[in-house]
């Protein structure tokens, strides 16, 4: 009888203890909105039970002067750039996928809703309305296509002609960045590893929790999860400045993807 009820006891404590936390880590999860893995219970659940194991550290700096170390030393964002925007890191969620920061958005100027879309969200933002005039006014690079990392979203991906050159461009398939554009404004993209770490020193990104991972396919139900070292996250601009330093990494991340060693092969403005 004794043991029955110190049995109960436990579980009862175990419960009350346990519940809250797995029902405040769902609620996080729901408020990222849909982006990359299933809107529900199992996506949530396939995010802590199948993904999570394989997160890697997402702050250090060690692989990419690694690489700088090698010779792969071409960066396209100047150091006195980085410097004067550099800023405190917002807080980003638990989860890997979808992988969402929480804190610091986007002041009401930047939000807002672009005329293309009617769509009313918060990440409907005038971002995405520089983030569009980038593609048009770089045809002979870059075009918009869905995004085959977030799925949720137009990506913003290298011409076929151009994309076959850098090995991190074949590993995401040409794909160069998106924008979380139902959530908070941050970006995904792929840089060099010059620019990762002075993005990452100066505060404004991190490395995704699967970036240079293999997941085995039969844990994701046959789709290939394989991500370069230098895909990462940029945080979302906060005002107009911002947004204009966020526009001069997205037009990095495409010269870096395109082998593009001369800045008049973009063009930013």
């Amino acid at each position: 009888m004794n043991k029955t009820l110190t049995l109960t006891a436990i579980t009862v404590t175990l419960l009350a203890v346990t519940l809250p936390r797995v029902y405040n880590d769902y609620c996080i999860f729901m408020s990222y909105g849909p982006g990359g893995i299933p809107y529900n219970p199992l996506g949530w659940l396939a995010a802590n039970v199948i993904i999570r194991p394989f997160a890697q550290e997402p702050f250090s700096t060690t692989v990419y002067e690694q690489k700088i170390q090698a010779g792969n030393t071409i960066g396209f964002l100047s150091d006195e750039k980085v410097a004067a925007h550099k800023r405190n890191r917002p807080v980003v969620g638990p989860h890997i996928v979808p992988h969402r920061q929480l804190t610091e958005f986007s002041e009401k100027d930047i939000r807002k809703v672009s005329s293309r879309t009617l769509s009313t969200s918060p990440g409907e933002a005038k971002l995405i309305e520089e983030f569009e005039s980038f593609a048009n006014r770089n045809p002979h690079l870059v075009k918009l296509a869905p995004s085959l990392t977030e799925m949720q979203t137009d990506g913003l991906f290298l011409v076929d002609e151009v994309g076959a050159q850098n090995p991190a461009a074949r590993q995401m398939k040409n794909e160069v960045a998106h924008i979380h554009r139902l959530k908070d404004g941050s970006l995904h993209a792929t840089m060099a590893p010059a620019d990762c770490k002075k993005l990452f020193d100066g505060g404004w990104a991190q490395r995704h929790g699967l970036s240079g991972v293999d997941i085995p396919r039969i844990l994701t139900g046959g789709r290939k999860i394989s991500l370069p070292v230098e895909y990462v996250l940029i945080y979302a601009p906060r005002n107009e400045e911002e947004l204009d330093f966020v526009m001069e990494v997205v037009a990095a991340s495409v010269k870096y993807m395109a082998k593009e060693e001369k800045e008049n092969g973009v063009g930013n403005s």
